[in-house]
């Protein structure tokens, strides 16, 4: 009650607020329909995406208390709901209403998991919609939208969202309540999961919080307005266990169930309307449906009253108010037209007071309200403006009146108009303007003046008078003469002067006129040269208004849609109607009784009442005297004619349109009309007014002639000018129709008009006859009328033209191809002729209005205007379904199928085709058996053990077991049953102890059966349960399933673990033990260490830290850690990136084991605080291109390209300052840049360079040149600089002297200070060191004293010590030396080591490149090679130990390199000149090696060319720019090397050539096996073609089946039928008559079953047998082409692995190549006896494939194609074996005929018996022993055909049995070929193998 009252006030509130209403209804202001619920009455309209039950029964389960006994339920959507049958029906149709009739609630149920779920309903029309109810039978949805269309489902927009988390579901939707009417937002209230059922979603368009100022205004009207309703239902609400627990019973409970759907609303009809109707074509009519067609009011029309009524458009359209109702006002045309269109232009114009403009105005009115005459016509002011004939032709001459005779259409005296009056041309006078002025002459049109003035005074006067002298005349004629003639020249006659010289006119041909010989006559058109000057129009006489046309191009003025320069065409889309067009079949016509007095003339007597009571008086007197035979007769007979009696006087006859029958009728077929009774036929739809034709079409069943009485009236006066003065206004006809005929016309034509209506009646009876006879029947198919043409222009009159028209509709049979049915082709003068009769009849041509459901397209037949239609769609228009057929639209009409056995007649019901039934029939096409039956049209009860009462109506197959039985029959127990249902067995379905029964707590199985041979019962477990009795869990589950109320959970493991595994989880605890996928944790729900992703979705991936800037806690093996999530990677210090492989922003020198440094760019003299981020990498990146090979291929690739980059930290300085960190000052300056950086100013004449010392600013200057700038003259040059001369050579000498002392002595100081730093040097003494200090302070001291002689003296004594000294250090110096060579040979031994490891490390980086190479072009996927990438990886990580094991270490040979070399440099250091001496001598060795080096290059070059094809002189760049085939050393724009290619002779080039031609063969093998499928398809074909012939088979069995039914019901029929015949001859009083007459019926009995039919019988038999010996060599075939395809499919395979060999091996042979090219030509020779090799394989195979093809000619399509062949070997196996199963079916079904024939033979025994006691019985009676030899030689023969049957049978069995015998001899062929296929596979092996061995030999360069 509550809820009632609820939307009781939802309704009051909405309409109130939504719909305004005057009390007044529609007069005083805006009205409006009843609103009601839209879903009443429009079940069909109302759909759902998903419903329970629809293919089937479902499952499902409720939410409910635990002591509720049943929570799962079925549902059976397939039928409709009914509360008796289909109560578990659950289709969106129950929620229109909220219980059934029963008061039980009745719901629509969706399919249970489905979320996506939408409910839709299409309208017919546009309506209101106020408001929305959902009352839910589940939880209301956790998400919904409430979508409205408008334009019928084009474009949708929102109404409301509703979820119980709007930010997350619909994240883009406000949620923040409605601010304004129309506001689109999301609403939680609706949502919640509370209440578990009854819950409801409201809606309202127009919420009552928020006011609506103006209801009437354009967006609430759009608000409202709909005309298509989806309610979307995107998220289910559940309990959470969903997500828990997976298993079917728990995601059975939740689905949408909705009890009640409400859709209130109301018909949309803008206010103009208070009820509405059905629309056009909607046949529902439910009580409390809301219609969609508006009743409109205020002058509108329309579905909705969208419009003005027709001529009420003087005011515009627009929706009703309260107060003011908008009407739409009628048009003032001044009854000069009923057509107007409303203008906002002259609405505006008027100030809003009108805006209607009237169209098509007639009487030659025009104007807005037609209130004006068109020009050339004037108003006559005696007339009232709205007086037809108000407006009157001008009579102004159009030759001397302006504007071609124009006159005033009114008077206005301020305007000097005068109605009527013409405006003369200035020299033209005259009421018409056809007269020249005094003085003017000769008026033309084309003249602006009219007239020409005369040349003088005296020209007059010699015209007038003849007495002026002859000089003023001559005067007169030189000045005519003076002026041209201005003739046309094509218009006039070529003779003599061109005008005349008098009045100055031209002389014109013969259909040329005017002044000038410039214009055409009227009718004419086309001024040329030709001799008559112009063209006749010739202007259709039917197509155009007059024979007038235009005279520039000869158009003529046509009529409406013809089109054509004489308006002879019709426009596409319309047509020109026959002269049979107006036909009105007589289907549509009303039928009358013959004693209706409606018909016209006399009703005759019945000729039945006589005969009834005669044979009632005859029954009666036969009853008398036992007259048992005539009494039954006349009984029949009288049934017969009482059947007569009730037959219907005029019915329907529809007629099948068929290929093999010529259709001889119109329509759908014809009315049979009995004897005496008529039709009425209704015409209103006449075009013109003239006389008609009128005739009959009809088709006799019988020789006997009918008569017509015809009586025509009409309903109106006639008012016309043709009809209105003819008498009488009806007329009556007799008229006789021959058997012989098809059609009869009325001796005299009758007067028809438009705008009237007319009543044809007809009385149809036979001609001649006295009385109306029961069973005369005559049908009629059309009443026809055909205009009587010679009354139209065109045929009156004797003009030529008519004459020869009316000659040639004679002469072609224009009239007469339209008396008969079909009509034959018009000749083409009959279309011309018949489309200019139509048009002057419809003023035009007919659209063809073809239905765009049932025609192919919107044109039709020109003449007739019949579309082309769809199949099965007849009609002009295509809008009907042809009979026999139902479903207009738009694909046509389908056929009725009605059964024959079923139904009554062909015929169906056109909208549903549902066919009329015979009784015991039923279903749409009648082929059904009653409930309970099945096996129609034999229908049997159902048998189902006693356990259903219903079974499928064509399997038998039971409905509805009870019992808890199942199966077809119900025979044998449902699951979680067990036992034995079958009726008569007395046992029942128990339930199975799996452990408990199946409605405990504790029931874990699906079924369970009896093992008989240990008497125990087998439980089928559920999914997750195992054991005997299931009370264990299965591997991946875990519970206690043996305590009651214990289940098996699936271990949650987010299926990461293998569920077959028993030691995966734990049985009791559930927690995850073996974790896959790189997963770990308890549930498996994380990835392991090292592996990020997610876990979840199985996508674990390895981490791809970059190891130089990971932590190197976090890595080990080569592998480093990182966030399993997001794959985070542990970074070093300023190392940023997800994987750790750049460095931070100011930060550089990558991969440092502290990190990134910093770039410490000064921050006053850098641009910024960063720089070039990594050092120079070139031996890092080295390293890591071998260590990241096996991580990801992308980090590899990164790598690669990172290592392609060398960046140094180099900060970007300011201008002024430089160095790696903008430290120091900038080029050309010097100086501390913290201070001030100064320039260097170098001298350029006297320095080298340019900078200058950073420190210091000393430039370097050249010879000559000294000072800080080198500015200055230099010591030992005199002069000004820059003009220094050198000093004279004694000068050189001193110096020099004095130079070299000087640099001794800073020798010995440089000496002193690292013995003093160093220690005491070998050999020298503390004495030693004193005595040279002491003699060092002597020569200091003579140099300050300047005593040149001590100087001389002390330099003598010391250049002896010195010279001493210096003995003694060269001897040092030499065993130095001598240490010195020992150690730089140790050093170029350990040097030559290091670069033969270097080499060894970068081959075998070369090597696992190469097979990284490989591995990405042969290797299906990186998951498959994972182990040999392992493989690669150890063998790199040995290679990359030993490589360290060379290189770092205490022990290694760098390391003491490292220490030979730096004990190197200080004996260096020590020995500097002997090492100087020793550089000299290496300079030479140098330039040896480099000579040396050049030789080498040459022997490259050669080398080059003979691997690449071309020399290696590449440029700087290593383009090698003069080398097409590049060479070492070459390289692209890209950097990849260029060696060989096209065209190129060397052993690449080879190489490539070589495996291109592999390509090539694994190109033809893969066309091949393209071929080979299309041979596969075949195959299938033939399977096809097997099952075919197998249906044959068994509808053979069936048709025998079929026959030993009907044998065995006449068994009994002859059983009973003898039984009588004993009780009647063993009963008293049987005397010898009757008993004779007996004896005669049993005689002239015919047995069901003769000779004929058993031999026909027998021919099936045998040809089903024939049959199946086809299908046998069919499958004999298909096993042989099986075997032959899979043996040529393992030889292509074969030859293309061969190929891939054959290019793996030319890649080999391309790396061996490049090491020596001495090898080049053996490689070459290789290649191409591989080549060879393979071409001698693909000759085995070619040669195989023609042996194959060979073994059956008569496959030779086929063979050719079977060179390769894909994976569908082992599906055509499969059919092999299917065909083989079938042909030991057709065995079996051969035999089941053999069983029924011998059953046959028993029962043909029975009935001889019983005939032999039949006949023991007769012949007691005597005089019919004859007649019981006659059966008994029946009986037979029809034995003897049997045994003959049978003797077939056994021998169709024997040829079975021979195909057996077949099909096993071509097995063994085919094991034979096999056997020579392996044979030709070891060849090739053997061919292959040798390939290999010599490609190795070369390779290791071995002969």
């Amino acid at each position: 009650m509550n809820v009632h009252l609820s939307l009781l006030m939802l309704a009051v509130c909405v309409f109130g607020q939504e719909l305004p209403s005057s009390p007044h209804g529609c007069t005083e202001g805006s009205c409006y329909p009843a609103t009601g619920n839209l879903l009443i009455g429009r079940a069909v309209n109302l759909t759902a995406t998903s419903t329970c039950g629809l293919n089937g029964p479902e499952r499902y389960c409720i939410v409910s208390h635990l002591q509720q006994p049943e929570k799962c339920f079925e549902c059976n959507s397939q039928h409709p709901y009914d509360p008796n049958v289909h109560s578990n029906s659950h289709r969106i149709e129950n929620v229109i209403y909220l219980t059934d009739s029963n008061r039980v609630n009745t719901w629509w149920q969706s399919v249970h998991g489905q979320e996506s779920v939408s409910i839709r309903l299409n309208l017919e029309a546009e309506f209101h919609f106020t408001h929305l109810i959902m009352k839910f039978k589940t939880f209301r949805p956790a998400a919904l939208v409430i979508e409205r269309s408008a334009d019928f489902g084009r474009t949708w927009r929102p109404y409301r969202y509703y979820a119980s988390n709007c930010t997350r579901t619909f994240p883009s939707i406000p949620a923040n309540g409605l601010h304004h009417i129309n506001d689109i937002i999301c609403e939680e209230r609706y949502s919640d999961i509370e209440p578990s059922t009854n819950g409801e979603v409201i809606y309202k368009v127009l919420d009552p919080a928020i006011p609506v100022k103006d209801p009437y205004s354009l967006d609430i009207q759009d608000l409202l307005r709909i005309t298509n309703l989806r309610i979307n239902f995107t998220k289910l609400n559940t309990l959470g266990d969903d997500l828990l627990d997976r298993r079917p019973e728990v995601l059975q409970k939740y689905y949408y169930a909705i009890y009640e759907l409400v859709v209130r609303g109301s018909c949309f009809c803008y206010g103009h309307a208070s009820e509405c109707a059905p629309v056009p074509g909607v046949d529902a009519r439910e009580i409390g449906m809301i219609h969609g067609r508006c009743v409109c009011k205020h002058n509108t029309e329309g579905l909705n009253c969208e419009r003005c009524r027709n001529f009420h458009h003087d005011l515009p359209w627009r929706p009703a108010e309260a107060e003011n109702p908008h009407t739409c006002r009628e048009c003032n045309c001044n009854g000069h037209s009923d057509h107007c269109h409303f203008d906002m232009a002259v609405y505006m114009a008027t100030g809003n007071v009108t805006g209607g403009v009237c169209d098509d105005c007639l009487h030659n009115t025009m104007g807005r309200n037609c209130e004006t005459c068109k020009p050339f016509y004037y108003q006559d002011p005696n007339r009232d403006v709205r007086d037809p004939r108000v407006c009157i032709s001008c009579d102004c001459d159009p030759v001397g009146s302006l504007e071609g005779g124009v006159c005033d259409t009114h008077t206005n005296f301020e305007m000097g108009m005068i109605a009527g009056q013409c405006r003369c041309k200035v020299n033209v006078k005259g009421t018409r303007c056809d007269d020249c002025k005094e003085g003017y002459y000769g008026l033309s049109q084309n003249d602006p003046l009219g007239c020409q003035r005369m040349c003088s005074s005296a020209a007059k006067m010699c015209l007038n008078k003849s007495r002026y002298l002859k000089y003023l005349c001559a005067f007169m004629f030189l000045c005519l003469y003076s002026s041209a003639c201005n003739c046309d020249p094509r218009g006039i006659i070529v003779m003599g002067a061109p005008c005349d010289q008098i009045s100055g006119d031209c002389s014109c041909k013969r259909y040329v006129t005017g002044r000038y010989c410039n214009q055409c006559l009227p009718e004419y058109w086309g001024l040329s040269n030709d001799l008559a000057g112009c063209r006749p129009c010739d202007c259709d006489f039917g197509g155009a208004f007059n024979n007038r046309c235009m005279m520039e191009n000869g158009q003529c003025d046509c009529r409406r849609h013809l089109i054509g320069r004489q308006c002879s065409d019709v426009q596409p889309g319309y047509f020109c109607a026959p002269l049979d067009f107006y036909k009105y079949e007589a289907e549509d016509a009303t039928g009358h009784s013959p004693a209706d007095p409606v018909l016209p003339g006399q009703v005759r007597q019945q000729a039945t009442n006589d005969c009834v009571q005669h044979l009632s008086n005859q029954l009666r007197r036969h009853r008398r005297h036992r007259n048992i035979a005539k009494s039954q007769q006349h009984q029949a007979a009288l049934r017969r004619i009482r059947q007569l009696q009730q037959t219907p006087d005029v019915r329907t006859v529809h007629r099948e349109h068929t290929l093999s029958h010529m259709v001889t009728w119109t329509g759908p077929g014809f009315s049979r009309v009995k004897d005496g009774a008529g039709l009425v036929f209704t015409i209103d739809n006449i075009p013109y007014a003239m006389e008609y034709d009128i005739m009959i079409r009809y088709e006799p069943e019988s020789t006997e002639n009918w008569e017509a009485v015809v009586s025509i009236s009409s309903v109106e006066l006639p008012s016309s000018l043709r009809c209105g003065n003819l008498l009488p206004t009806e007329q009556l006809y007799t008229v006789t129709l021959p058997h012989h005929n098809r059609y009869i016309q009325m001796p005299r034509p009758f007067c028809f008009e438009p705008s009237n209506r007319y009543v044809v009646t007809i009385r149809f009876q036979r001609h001649g006859a006295t009385h109306r006879h029961l069973t005369a029947f005559i049908l009629i198919d059309s009443l026809v009328l055909i205009p009587k043409y010679m009354e139209l222009p065109g045929f009156q009159g004797n003009t030529p033209e008519s004459e020869q028209r009316q000659e040639e509709m004679i002469r072609y049979m224009c009239l007469d191809s339209f008396m008969i049915t079909p009509m034959p082709a018009l000749a083409e003068m009959c279309s011309k002729l018949i489309c200019s009769i139509s048009s002057i009849i419809h003023d035009g041509a007919l659209p063809c209005e073809c239905d765009p459901q049932g025609s192919l397209s919107g044109e039709c037949d020109v003449v007739g205007g019949q579309c082309r239609c769809k199949p099965n769609v007849i009609g002009r228009r295509c809008d009907q379904c042809a009979p026999g057929t139902y479903g207009f639209g738009v694909s046509g009409c389908t056929a009725c199928d009605c059964h024959s056995d079923g139904s009554l007649s062909h015929q169906c019901d056109p909208v549903t085709g549902q066919c009329q039934c015979r009784q015991g029939a039923t279903g749409r096409q009648c082929s059904d058996c009653q409930p309970g039956q099945w096996g129609f049209p034999s229908c049997t009860p159902c048998q189902c053990n006693g356990h259903a009462d219903l079974c499928d109506p064509r399997t038998g197959e039971c409905r509805g077991c009870r019992d808890f039985t199942a199966g077809h029959l119900c025979e044998r127990c449902m699951d979680t049953f067990f036992g034995n249902p079958a009726l008569g067995s007395g046992q029942h379905c128990r339930p199975c102890p799996c452990p408990n029964n199946p409605n405990s707590d504790n029931f874990n199985a699906l079924s369970c059966q009896v093992d008989h041979s240990s008497d125990q019962i087998m439980c089928n477990c559920k999914q997750g349960y195992m054991g005997l009795r299931c009370d264990q869990c299965a591997p991946g589950y875990y519970g206690n399933p043996e305590q009651p109320g214990g289940q098996c959970f699936p271990c949650e493991c987010n299926g990461n673990i293998d569920t077959q595994d028993p030691e995966s989880c734990d049985p009791r605890t559930g927690e995850c033990i073996k974790c896959l996928y790189h997963t770990d944790g308890p549930s498996c729900a994380q990835c392991q260490i090292g592996y990020y992703g997610n876990a979840l979705a199985h996508d674990c991936r390895r981490c791809t830290c970059v190891t130089a800037g990971t932590l190197q806690s976090a890595c080990s093996d080569g592998h480093c850690d990182c966030d399993r999530q997001t794959g985070a990677c542990l970074c070093r210090e300023h190392v940023v990136g997800h994987n750790c492989d750049q460095c931070a922003p100011n930060y550089w020198n990558f991969g440092q084991d502290q990190g990134c440094e910093a770039c410490n760019c000064n921050s006053q003299h850098a641009l910024g605080t960063h720089c070039n981020m990594v050092r120079n990498i070139a031996s890092f990146c080295l390293k890591r291109a071998s260590d990241v090979l096996f991580d990801m291929l992308v980090v590899y690739l990164y790598w690669t390209s990172l290592c392609a980059l060398q960046f140094t930290g180099q900060c970007h300085c300011h201008s002024g300052f430089g160095g790696k960190q903008c430290t120091e000052c900038e080029l050309f300056h010097w100086g501390d840049p913290r201070e001030q950086c100064h320039e260097c100013n170098c001298n350029p004449e006297g320095t080298e360079i340019a900078q200058c010392d950073r420190l210091t600013g000393a430039c370097e200057c050249r010879e000559g040149a000294a000072g800080l700038q080198c500015n200055q003259c230099a010591r030992g040059f005199t002069g000004i600089f820059p003009k220094c001369i050198q000093c004279h050579p004694c000068f050189q000498l001193w110096d020099d002297a004095l130079c070299q002392i000087r640099r001794d002595l800073d020798h010995i100081q440089s000496r002193v200070q690292e013995i003093l730093k160093g220690g005491i040097t070998p050999g020298a003494g503390d004495s030693r060191i004193k005595e040279l200090e002491g003699k060092l302070k002597q020569v200091k001291d003579l140099i300050i004293t300047q005593d040149r002689n001590r100087v001389y003296q002390l330099i003598g004594q010391s250049i002896d010590d010195l010279r001493a000294e210096i003995a003694l250090t060269d001897g040092r110096l030499m065993a130095m030396g001598q240490e010195l060579n020992t150690t730089a040979e140790t050093d170029r031994a350990l040097r030559h080591t290091l670069d033969n490891m270097e080499k060894e490390l970068r081959d075998l980086n070369t090597t696992v490149t190469d097979k990284q190479k490989l591995l990405e072009l042969f290797g299906s996927g990186f998951a498959d090679q994972f182990e040999k990438v392992k493989q690669y990886y150890q063998e790199s990580l040995q290679a990359e130990m030993k490589c360290n094991a060379s290189v770092f270490g205490p022990m290694s040979p760098v390391e003491e390199s490292n220490k030979t070399r730096a004990r190197t440099e200080d004996l260096l250091d020590k020995i500097e000149n002997s090492i100087n001496r020793d550089v000299a001598a290496h300079n030479k060795s140098l330039s040896d090696l480099q000579k040396q080096a050049h030789d080498l290059h040459k022997q490259v070059n050669q080398l080059s060319d003979q691997v690449c094809g071309g020399h290696s002189n590449n440029s700087v760049n290593g383009s090698c720019p003069d080398s097409r085939c590049g060479g070492a050393g070459c390289h692209d724009n890209q950097g990849n090397h260029v060696c060989g290619g096209v065209g190129c002779s060397g052993t690449v080039g080879t190489s490539v050539a070589a495996l291109n031609d592999a390509r090539n063969v694994t190109d033809s093998l893969n066309t091949a096996s393209k071929e080979l499928q299309k041979v596969s398809k075949k195959l299938q074909d033939i399977a096809a073609m097997t099952q075919k012939l197998k249906n044959q088979t068994i509808n053979t069995l069936e048709k025998a089946n079929k026959l030993s039914k009907e044998l065995k019901e006449s068994n009994k029929n002859l059983t009973e039928f003898i039984e009588k015949i004993k009780n009647f001859l063993t009963e008293e009083g049987a005397d010898p008559e009757s008993i004779e007459k007996v004896a005669q019926e049993v005689l002239s009995i015919t047995l069901p079953l003769n000779r004929t039919v058993l031999d026909k019988m027998i021919a099936q038999i045998k040809e089903s047998l024939s049959n199946i010996s086809n299908i046998e060599g069919i499958v004999n075939q298909t096993t042989l082409h099986t075997t032959k395809v899979k043996e040529l499919l393992d030889a292509a395979k074969e030859a293309k692995r061969r190929a891939e060999e054959v290019k793996d091996m030319t890649n080999i042979t391309k790396e061996a190549l490049k090491a020596s090219g001495k090898a080049i030509e053996k490689a070459q020779a290789a290649l191409k006896e591989a080549h060879n090799n393979l071409n001698s394989t693909r000759n085995a195979t070619a040669e195989v494939e023609g042996k194959l093809v060979s073994l059956d000619a008569k496959q030779m399509d086929v063979m050719m194609r079977l060179m390769n062949l894909s994976k569908e070997v082992e599906a055509l196996k499969n059919k092999t074996e299917q065909n083989r199963q079938m042909a030991i079916e057709a065995k079996a079904l051969a035999d089941n005929a053999t069983d029924l024939t011998s059953s046959l033979e028993q029962s043909l025994n029975n009935t001889e018996k019983q005939y032999r006691e039949l006949q023991m019985k007769i012949e007691s009676l005597g005089g019919v022993s004859g007649g019981l030899k006659d059966i008994n030689q029946r009986v037979k023969d029809l034995k003897e055909d049997a045994e003959k049957w049978l003797k077939n049978a056994t021998s169709g069995i024997r040829e079975l049995d021979e195909l057996e015998e077949k099909f096993k001899n071509n097995e063994r062929r085919m094991e034979k070929q096999r056997m020579e296929l392996d044979k030709l596979k070891d060849n090739a092996t053997t061919v292959r193998d040798e390939i290999r061995h010599r490609v190795q030999n070369y390779n290791t360069c071995v002969r």
